[in-house]
C-alpha cells in the first residue's frame, strides 16, 4: 500500500511540474489567492527590499 501511494504521489507531482505554469495561472486568476500570494512574498525581507529599491530608484 505504501508503494502504491508513493508512486501516486510521484505521478501527481510530476504532472504538476510538467504543467506548472498552467496550474499557477489557474490559481492566480482568483483575486483572493493572488492577494494572499503577494502578501506572503512581500513578507520576505530580501524580496521586499529589492522591490522597494527598484520601485523608488
Amino acid at each position: 500500500m505504501k508503494w502504491i501511494l508513493s508512486v501516486l504521489v510521484f505521478m501527481v507531482i510530476s504532472l504538476i511540474m510538467k504543467n506548472r505554469y498552467r496550474v499557477l495561472n489557474a490559481l492566480l486568476r482568483k483575486r483572493w489567492l493572488r492577494t494572499l500570494a503577494i502578501s506572503f512574498v512581500m513578507n520576505i525581507p530580501s524580496v521586499r527590499e529589492k522591490m522597494m529599491y527598484q520601485t523608488f530608484r
